[in-house]
């Protein structure tokens, strides 16, 4: 941990950073232009497209080649500015920077290199068959940012340890593959300066491309403009509200460019970019009004379009109340970002003891194609706490049925379809994205829906349950009756790695058990692999408990399962 007194600012506040694994500090944008034309000649935006030349997605499934494990948080996500936000309400921060780096270990397969920094990636990287890469640069808080640093201060013939490490390994294995979260601006200008060195003419990397990345990972793809929804025509009489959808759908920016409808719910997306307050009150307050015309709702949710994990979201918003309605777009000024208001889902439920379930189902791309399965997700309040990988044949388990089931994975493989279809491929290689299984009321009654509510088109809490669900496979030697859950969890504040596995307690011969990352007082993920998907999620969430009572963790979600209106 940084033990020095270090600060940062937030909104004219000065906070304490404290029992953060690394320090506060960033590369400017200006900065990452000086980065950029240092190290390749090139501002940011010569970088920008020289990466679709060469750098190229590239979906492998791990350990068919050797890899790189860059676990860097990413600016695309706002990690910084999350965990500082949760300082300034005083709350405790997860420390995206140091669990990402820490559990990206757990997606390497023996023998990769794995780059990161701090004890709690170097628990992790003991604990596993990788190869480690240590960065020694702990101010600043992302990875990238520390390794562009390094670059930048090493002599051009002999880049400091960690770099010549990485570079020895693209020049000895070419086919290695670079995994990382996403491929934003500071990841694109490492990323090429790294196979440059290597001298390769392309480099593979298990991210998506620019155009999947950066224009279509948000909510907002799902959703048309307030100003192009508005210019549709009413709802005939006797018109029904799927008729209307379907219509607004026509005008989003993602059907005019794939002509694919997407199932989604009711919503509009509403643009901060150069809005004042009362604009952006106008189209708050004209979305509100559509959803109450067109289909009869009370009730709306507000989301910004790029948050983490369910984060800033306003649940039940009254779309007939000015001042609530005012609140909002006075949040979205205040945070700078572009949002959405949805129709407010009432998500069916399902129970198991000492949990309820909302339905919430997930459906993934891994290695370039949808993924066998899906997941259910395990909730506190809206924010993503675990993952339950369920399948066709088990999920009326959580009353899903079959044919909800499939419509979800129908709607992730036209997704998939729209960016590798009409002779083009995006380079669409990883992600996953959350549907609600909901009634809205209105003008839908009581019959319920199956929808799109979130894309996240990138590395995604999925990948661990379902990395997870193979070990379990290897370690019982089986892969049918072998089902999975995971589940985040807040470690005290001496609850390293190595204290959490050992408190563990395996199962029998029919499941598994394991810690997967600690960050002591911050964040961590544990597994449980059983015979069928509602008992490992039962028994996540009993270790969870078991862990809590010991004093091993600062929370849990036992019989806490946040009920919204």
């Amino acid at each position: 941990m940084q033990k020095q007194e270090q600060t940062v600012v937030h909104r004219g506040e000065t906070l304490a950073w404290n029992g953060f694994v690394t320090g506060p500090d960033l590369l400017s944008t200006e900065e990452l232009e000086q980065v950029s034309r240092r190290l390749l000649g090139t501002d940011l935006a010569g970088a920008k497209e020289a990466a679709g030349k060469e750098l190229l997605p590239f979906g492998v499934p791990r350990g068919q080649v050797p890899a790189i494990v860059l676990g860097t948080a990413s600016t695309l996500k706002g990690c910084f500015e999350a965990d500082v936000a949760q300082l300034a309400l005083g709350r405790s921060p997860d420390d995206f920077s140091a669990y990402n780096e820490a559990r990206a270990v757990y997606l390497a397969a023996p023998g990769d290199l794995v780059v990161g920094r701090g004890e709690p990636w170097r628990q992790a990287v003991a604990a596993s068959e990788a190869v480690p890469v240590e960065v020694p640069e702990l101010r600043y808080y992302y990875l990238t940012h520390a390794l562009l640093a390094m670059a930048v201060g090493s002599f051009p013939d002999r880049p400091a340890a960690p770099l010549e490490r990485l570079v020895r390994q693209l020049s000895a294995v070419p086919e290695t593959v670079v995994r990382l979260f996403a491929i934003d601006a500071e990841a694109r200008v490492l990323l090429l300066w790294l196979k440059r060195a290597a001298g390769l003419e392309q480099l593979r990397v298990d991210a998506n491309g620019p155009e999947v990345a950066e224009r279509w990972n948000r909510k907002t793809t799902l959703y048309p403009t307030v100003e192009d929804a508005v210019g549709l025509p009413a709802p005939g009489a006797g018109s029904s509200p799927e008729t209307t959808l379907a219509a607004e759908a026509e005008v989003t920016a993602f059907h005019r460019e794939f002509g694919v409808l997407l199932p989604r719910l009711p919503g509009y997306s509403v643009s901060r970019a150069g809005a004042d307050e009362a604009q952006l009150r106008h189209r708050v307050h004209t979305a509100a009004r559509l959803l109450r015309e067109r289909y009869g709702l009370e009730l709306g949710c507000f989301k910004p379009a790029e948050a983490l994990t369910g984060s800033r979201i306003r649940m039940a918003v009254p779309l007939a109340d000015d001042a609530a309605l005012n609140a909002l777009a006075r949040q979205a000024m205040e945070t700078e970002e572009d949002y959405v208001l949805e129709a407010h889902t009432h998500y069916l439920r399902h129970r198991v003891p000492g949990y309820e379930f909302i339905l919430a189902p997930s459906a993934h791309v891994v290695a370039g194609q949808p993924a066998e399965g899906g997941t259910v997700q395990i909730t506190r309040g809206s924010v993503w706490e675990g993952s339950v990988y369920v399948d066709e044949e088990t999920c009326a388990r959580f009353d899903i049925t079959a044919a909800q089931f499939r419509a979800v994975q129908e709607g992730m493989a036209a997704l998939h379809g729209a960016f590798r279809g009409a002779g083009r491929d995006l380079g669409f290689v990883k992600g996953g994205v959350d549907f609600a299984i909901a009634r809205l009321g209105g003008r839908f009654g009581r019959r319920p829906v199956v929808a799109m509510q979130d894309l996240n088109l990138s590395s995604n809490g999925a990948e661990y349950v379902r990395a997870f669900l193979a070990e379990a496979r290897e370690v019982l030697g089986r892969r049918r009756g072998v089902y999975a859950a995971t589940k985040v969890v807040r470690p005290a504040a001496e609850t390293d790695l190595k204290r959490l596995e050992d408190s563990v307690e395996r199962p029998g011969h029919e499941g598994w058990a394991r810690a997967i990352t600690s960050v002591a007082g911050r964040w961590g993920l544990i597994g449980v692999a059983a015979p069928c998907p509602r008992q490992a999620a039962q028994e996540v969430l009993e270790l969870e408990q078991r862990l809590h009572r010991a004093g091993l963790l600062r929370t849990s979600v036992w019989d806490e399962s946040v009920q919204p209106v």
